[in-house]
């Protein structure tokens, strides 16, 4: 089946991610030793050891600009418009940026670098689009001692608006005779603020820098990006762990039926799944294959390195199947199918999770594990998640932004159908242009007739009321042309507007599930000055509603709410206060009282019949008055959507507490000796009995020890020190009040 020949610009295939090394270092540069193998580290176990770090603490109130570049360092910038790197530790702003410093960050309050495009091109209320171009340099960094070596640091970045922009670390230990270059843009789309998964990149550059004195490390941004920014904080080399299998990338293809398989659905019709595929691709439509691309990320060849795919079906494992086990070198990445696929052949919310394993003992599970989630039910055809990154219309293309201009999302039909409607995310609306909006079913003929306008919706009045809302509207049926024949159809989403120019404009977007793999050709943009079909790369949030039956129309509901702030800071005591949930699905008057069997501070009660897909609004309460509810009477609360499995997890009031004043619990916490060589000393004074947790976390943010005490007064324990070389923090958390202690450990 062909997919959309008309298409002027495609959508490019991304890579793998971490650490893409761009030129082979190894090649690239001079005075190199071979990496340390296995067998040679012997019992070496300094996996983790601290090399060398920052957290930018560079603020010097001596100086005008509130900070000064510390010796050794060095900023350039390649532009004739004074656009360098800079030392921040406040908003970034701009005409299309207000970022605050990210709540990743280890430690955000004593500064991080910062590239701040967008402001740079918004000076004194004048816009402009000059490129960026700067890099920052570090002081040589000795790594003579160290048989291998990792980079570790947290970042966020945005790029704008086309091009392929490089955000590049680079890598020198002959003073920049020759480099290595590592990717560290991952392929992510212009216009979208990192994912999560890339926001704390770990690189192994030992194979460049291990057992060499002069390692200098640039951070360096180019190629044309005039807006937003990239935020770096927590610069730390390390020790690589012997043992470190990394799953890189995972993906889940559903088998679409002709020749290709085209990547994950988050809402799929039952009836469209299970027929035979074609020969070239084989199989049964909707199966999916599973696949984990790893790297051995450590210092030790992995034995027997596989990727394992683990399914549940309503929180219950259904099936659980790996790939062939290879060996992987070091520093060497491969991609493995698991070797059986997998289809659905019920209703239910599933979750699939991909790990990566191996032979050896795993020393950092952390980036081991990936899930993601999908729903096989009676009626949605809905490729996107529900939560929209951004918006999409026809502007920014040559001839679009105008009245009568589409945008849409493809959907393969294997069996006959009955549409009822589309169901359409709408993003943002221009009040004072007066837009309207209709849906419309396209459906593709063949390469001589093209596109046939197939079934529309009427026509209806928008505003922003309506901005990031779903809206379900029915099709015009006619007996006929609602029945569906097996095809290629794109659900989409007519705009009009009235701007006072001649051809008007479109008025309003459809919300961007900007975080979906999927295979470009299936989006869809329409321009109607120039009668022009393109694919504009990005996935419009606009499904199909089939008129189908089958699935359960009821399932439980479990709310699980937390309520430690509110005890911590006395508004809520266990055993004479209550909570409970009231909401629509109630008429607001309340559930039975919730319980906390395990007195973790955590309240549950589980809801049985809720009809499916109803969208429920709730608030939570405190001894059934109405008045301490998070949320005014006037005021919805929480919204949800009722799904086959449902377990709420929320924090009462988002945690924050109200009308008491607060009673400072933690009295003192000491570390001693500090710094130390081997096992510490910990000591925390509470001024009244209380629960407390005890964690600590290296400057990379990974918990490494934790503790949890019950009615603690005073606390005193040895930790035993079987922690790497470098910096930690000790956490002391009763629930409402954090107090921080650095620890030095050498």
């Amino acid at each position: 089946m062909k997919k959309f020949t008309l298409f002027l610009v495609g959508l490019a295939i991304v890579g793998l991610s971490y650490g893409q090394v761009m030129q082979d270092g190894k090649a690239a540069l001079t005075k190199q030793q071979e990496i340390v193998s296995g067998d040679q580290l012997g019992n070496f176990k300094a996996g983790g050891d601290t090399i060398w770090f920052t957290t930018f603490d560079w603020a010097d109130e001596t100086q005008e600009r509130g900070w000064s570049l510390p010796e050794g360092w060095s900023i350039v910038d390649n532009t004739d418009f004074g656009m360098p790197w800079m030392w921040r530790d406040d908003t970034i702003r701009g005409n299309y940026t207000n970022q605050r410093p990210p709540g990743h960050l280890i430690t955000p309050e004593d500064g991080f670098l910062c590239a701040p495009a967008d402001e740079y091109n918004a000076v004194d209320g004048v816009t402009t689009s000059n490129a960026f171009d700067s890099w920052i340099e570090t002081p040589p960094i000795d790594c003579s001692a160290y048989p291998s070596v990792m980079v570790n640091f947290k970042h966020l970045f945005r790029t704008c608006c086309a091009g392929a922009f490089s955000m590049e670390m680079q890598v020198t230990n002959d003073d920049w005779v020759h480099q290595a270059v590592y990717d560290v843009r991952f392929g992510i789309a212009n216009n979208t603020v990192t994912p999560v998964k890339y926001r704390s990149p770990e690189i192994n550059i030992s194979d460049v820098a291990a057992g060499l004195p002069n390692i200098k490390i640039r951070f360096h941004w180019f190629n044309g990006s005039s807006h937003y920014y990239w935020i770096i904080d927590d610069l730390v080399l390390t020790e690589a762990f012997q043992n470190d299998l990394v799953l890189e990338d995972n993906w889940a293809d559903f088998n679409d039926g002709a020749d290709d398989r085209i990547g994950h659905i988050n809402y799929w019709p039952l009836s469209q799944m299970g027929g035979a595929a074609g020969e070239d691709i084989g199989g049964f439509i909707g199966d999916y294959l599973f696949t984990g691309a790893l790297l051995n990320n450590g210092m030790t060849e992995q034995e027997n390195a596989h990727v394992q795919a683990t399914i549940l079906k309503n929180g219950e494992q259904i099936f659980q199947e790996t790939s062939d086990a290879i060996y992987i070198d070091l520093l060497v990445r491969d991609t493995l199918d698991v070797n059986t696929t997998w289809l659905a052949d019920d209703y239910g919310d599933y979750q699939v999770t991909f790990d990566a394993l191996s032979d050896n003992e795993e020393e950092v599970e952390r980036n081991n594990s990936a899930s993601l989630m999908f729903t096989v039910n009676d009626t949605l055809m809905h490729r996107a998640d529900f939560s929209a990154e951004a918006g999409v219309n026809s502007g920014g293309w040559v001839g679009g932004a105008n009245a009568g201009d589409w945008v849409g999302f493809g959907y393969d039909l294997f069996e006959t159908a009955e549409i009822n409607s589309i169901y359409a995310r709408i993003g943002g609306v221009t009040d004072d242009h007066f837009p309207t909006y209709q849906y419309l079913l396209m459906k593709y003929i063949d390469d001589d007739e093209g596109w046939v306008e197939w079934i529309v919706s009427d026509i209806y009045d928008a505003d922003s009321t309506i901005a990031g809302t779903y809206q379900n509207h029915e099709m015009e049926k006619d007996g006929e042309t609602e029945f569906l024949e097996p095809g290629f159809y794109v659900a989409a989403v007519r705009f009009w507007g009235d701007d006072g120019t001649e051809l008007g404009s479109n008025g309003m977007s459809i919300g961007w599930d900007k975080d979906n793999k999927w295979s470009g050709w299936y989006s869809h943009v329409y321009l109607t000055e120039t009668d022009a079909h393109f694919n504009p790369g990005k996935m419009p949030m606009i499904g199909m509603v089939l008129n189908e039956e089958g699935g359960p129309t009821e399932a439980p509901v479990t709310f699980n709410v937390d309520m430690n702030a509110h005890i911590n800071n006395l508004e809520f005591t266990p055993g004479s206060d209550f909570v409970d949930v009231a909401g629509t699905f109630n008429n607001w008057e309340g559930s039975e009282a919730m319980a906390d069997e395990d007195g973790d501070g955590i309240y549950t009660i589980t809801i049985e019949s809720m009809p499916i897909g109803s969208r429920i609004n709730f608030r939570y309460r405190i001894n059934a008055d109405p008045a301490t509810s998070e949320y005014p009477d006037d005021e919805d609360g929480r919204s949800y959507t009722i799904r086959y499995w449902n377990v709420l997890n929320n924090t009462y009031n988002g945690g924050e507490t109200t009308g008491i004043e607060g009673i400072e619990l933690i009295e003192s916490i000491a570390v001693y000796p500090n710094p130390t060589q081997g096992d510490f000393t910990v000591l925390i004074n509470n001024s009244k009995p209380h629960d407390i947790n005890i964690s600590l976390i290296d400057i990379q943010g990974h918990l490494v020890y934790h503790k949890e005490l019950k009615g603690v007064t005073s606390h005193t324990e040895t930790i035993e020190n079987t922690y790497s070389k470098g910096v930690y923090f000790l956490t002391v958390n009763n629930g409402s009040e954090v107090k921080v202690q650095k620890v030095i450990i050498q």
